[in-house]
């Protein structure tokens, strides 16, 4: 028996074309779990035949019928018992129907067989007793097999259709009749099954569907429940009174409450804000409520921001029988909000208003004054000489110098006033409430800038160091002479650099006449800008000697020849330069020009040629490749290229500046350090640097007569000696000073006394005439 013969259309047809395959495994289910019960009446009514017949009937016929009967019936049991030992798939399967249909069929057959083989004949007692009994078995298949029609009908039909046989075989009146009364009873009772077989059907079609829709409500309660308790926002459930009925763990982790302390709370009066209370309220009344804001909890007392969705719930009449909340608590986003205003107006350094909160606290006060006819001021200050704290300490250094500087303007500012930092070591300070009068605003306004310059120019301790920083200070008053914020500054602005250039550490009042110098350094920043681009920048060379006077290298100056102004101081253009990010289009030049000149004259007339590098420059990421390609490009010999670095270069990020100076090195260029001694001067760094020079700064050259400098710069030809580094003394003027400079052991000069700057022309002249011989 295979499950292939399932497939064969009788088989689906027992089962019903439209049976669910539940329902259809529930219907075989039924044939096999009640089975021992008929089998064992099936036996009894055999025994009792035999009995009936035990007088008239041979006995070997008798008994073996019975063993035929016991035989198909432990078979029967027996494929019932395999069948209640298979899981649920396996008793899925089409064969356990075919296996039972066969058995049915054979028990059927095996009563059949004594309605034909054991019919008494000419014992009518017997014959009724035989009919009465296989009418009995008949009855009893129509209670067991009915859940499967078809297996009913497998059992009946053999079993009542050769006793109808026999008796028409009689021929009798009365056999005929008996024999019609015997298919009428086949019929109803075959009716009957089919009858019950399609109760039975539709019994546990119902039954399955009713477990499935209650399983599938289970479900969406346990779904319902899952997705309340797990939603991110708060949930809460509420009475026609605002009695809270029900609530999920978000909203008792929003509010700090327990569970029972929160059920049963009334939310039109137990609360404390009563524009809570007002947006259940109307969420009851009116069908919708909604609140946003700070939340103060009765359970945990903090304040919480929230916001809050009430909406009514409307029973079948249409009225509002109770509400549901939803909860937001978004403590979160307002953090986040406020960091990112945060980081929008403050500067992130100082923790001080940045520009753009300035600008509108300096529109409002501007206006304020307008209309109230009192006087304020802005004060603009910039501190001097901060750039070489940033350059020689490194940025670290100058950061908490920055930060100092802001604890100190925070502290002297009164209820109302304003300390911003608008970028560097650019400072602004906004006060207002002077005197109307103008000439005691401005003696106020003088007053109160002279406290900060006082307060500021006090030394600073950082890590140990005293490190004296002035400011500058820039001053205008408003609202005379200004239209709106952006003027006040560049005022103020203005104010200040004319302090610096009055020797810094000063206060300076604005002045409408000193809106010609900022718009002079405009035009000169523009102008640079044009001769970069047009070519209109020189070089001059200044010779580098040995102690015997013969000319070793030079060292290459920027000048600029302006068309209208004349030459314009490199102190002046250079800073500028800086300013306005001209820098390193400045140094590209600079280097272009320097490989010109060491391609037009050979390694025997000039052997070298330095050139300056600004550190930001130097910072630049490709500033390695711009060297290489300069160098590639112009055919020279890399070493005869030497670059001159600052201090400034190697104190920020010293291992950064030491990989990149060893990259140039690998490319083959001379490296120095110009001014040695000024700066952040340090044994540490030196040792590690690929150097291949430093350079003695003239201001100590110039005071030799001074014994601390001259015994700085013996101790700078030491250094040298011992690291094995050339040494070259700048600004040499006089004999005494190449005297004491040699006795000391320095081998290299530069100063007028040898050359002033040359053209390179000039340069050309000076140095030794060119080598002919081939």
């Amino acid at each position: 028996m295979t499950d292939s013969l399932g497939r064969f259309a009788p088989w689906r047809r027992m089962l019903g074309r439209g049976s669910l395959p539940a329902v259809r495994r529930e219907r075989v289910s039924m044939l096999y779990h009640g089975l021992w019960q008929p089998v064992l009446a099936s036996v009894a009514c055999a025994l009792l035949l035999i009995v009936s017949l035990w007088s008239v009937m041979p006995h070997a016929w008798l008994l073996a019928w019975l063993v035929a009967i016991v035989a198909v019936s432990l078979l029967r049991l027996g494929l019932a018992h395999r069948y209640r030992r298979q899981n649920d798939a396996m008793q899925a399967r089409r064969r356990w129907l075919i296996g039972f249909s066969l058995g049915a069929l054979t028990a059927g057959m095996a009563w059949g067989a004594a309605g034909f083989l054991l019919f008494p004949v000419d014992q009518h007692e017997r014959q009724a007793a035989l009919a009465i009994i296989l009418a009995g078995v008949s009855a009893g298949a129509v209670t067991t097999l009915s859940s499967v029609w078809g297996v009913a009908a497998l059992f009946l039909v053999p079993t009542m259709a050769p006793l109808m046989l026999r008796f028409v075989q009689t021929g009798t009146p009365v056999a005929m009749l008996l024999a019609l009364l015997m298919a009428l009873f086949l019929c109803l009772t075959l009716v009957a099954s089919y009858r019950f077989g399609r109760l039975i059907a539709d019994n546990i079609r119902l039954r399955a569907q009713g477990e499935e829709r209650e399983r599938a409500l289970r479900e969406s309660r346990s779904r319902y429940r899952s997705i309340f308790h797990s939603a991110p926002l708060g949930i809460l459930h509420f009475d026609a009174q605002g009695g809270i009925l029900d609530c999920n763990d978000k909203f008792l982790d929003i509010v700090g409450g327990r569970r029972g302390g929160v059920i049963g709370l009334d939310l039109c009066h137990d609360l404390i804000d009563s524009r809570v209370m007002d947006a259940v309220a109307r969420a009851l009344h009116e069908g919708s409520g909604y609140y946003e804001g700070d939340y103060v909890s009765i359970h945990s007392g903090r304040m919480i921001p929230l916001r809050a969705f009430f909406n009514g719930i409307r029973d079948a009449s249409g009225q509002i029988a109770g509400g549901v909340a939803v909860i937001e608590d978004f403590t979160e986003r307002k953090r986040a909000e406020e960091t990112i205003h945060h980081q929008a107006f403050y500067d992130p350094l100082t923790n001080l208003p940045n520009r753009r909160l300035l600008l509108e606290r300096l529109g409002a006060a501007h206006q304020a004054c307008q209309q109230s006819g009192e006087r304020g001021v802005v004060l603009f200050l910039d501190l001097d000489r901060f750039k070489a704290v940033n350059d020689s300490l490194g940025h670290a250094m100058g950061d908490r110098l920055l930060r100092d500087v802001a604890q100190r303007l925070t502290g002297l500012l009164r209820q109302g006033d304003v300390a911003a930092r608008l970028s560097g070591d650019e400072f602004v300070v906004l006060v207002t409430g002077l005197p109307d009068s103008p000439d005691r605003a401005n003696r106020a306004a003088m007053a109160l800038a002279r406290r900060f310059l006082n307060a500021l120019s006090v030394p600073y301790v950082l890590n140990g160091r005293t490190l004296r920083v002035t400011p500058s200070i820039g001053m205008t008053l408003f609202p005379d002479g200004s239209q709106n914020a952006d003027d006040l500054l560049k005022h103020a602005d203005t104010a200040m650099y004319q302090a610096k250039t009055q020797g810094r550490s000063r206060v300076c009042c604005y002045q409408p006449s000193m809106q010609i110098e900022v718009e002079r350094r405009l035009a000169l920043e523009s102008d640079l800008r044009r001769a970069i681009e047009d070519d209109r920048l020189s070089l001059h060379y200044q010779p580098q000697v040995d102690a015997y006077g013969v000319i070793v290298g030079a060292e290459a100056l920027l000048r600029w020849e302006h068309e209208t102004r004349g030459s314009v101081s490199p102190a002046e253009f250079i800073p500028l330069a800086e300013e306005s990010n001209l820098i390193v289009e400045l140094g590209e030049w600079v280097l272009r020009e320097a490989c010109r000149c060491l391609q037009a004259l050979d390694a025997e007339r000039l052997p070298r040629l330095s050139i300056n590098i600004s550190p930001r420059h130097f910072g630049e990421s490709d500033f390695v490749t711009c060297i290489e390609r300069a160098v590639g490009s112009s055919g020279i010999a890399p070493e005869r290229l030497f670059l001159e670095l600052t201090e400034g270069v190697l104190i920020d990020h010293l291992q950064g500046a030491v990989d990149k100076m060893r990259e140039l090195k690998r490319i083959g260029v001379g490296l120095a350090i110009d001014d040695f001694g000024v700066g952040y001067s340090s044994l540490s760094y030196l040792r590690r640097l690929p150097l291949d020079e430093l350079k003695i700064d003239r201001s100590f050259v110039q005071e030799l007569d001074d014994p601390n400098d001259a015994a700085i710069v013996q101790t700078i030809i030491a250094i040298s000696q011992h690291l094995a580094l050339d040494v070259v003394a700048e600004g040499v003027e006089t004999d005494d000073q190449l005297a004491f400079l040699s006795a000391n052991g320095c081998e290299r000069f530069q100063g007028f006394f040898f050359h002033r700057p040359l053209t390179f022309s000039a340069l050309a002249r000076v140095l030794p005439a060119p080598n002919y011989m081939t």
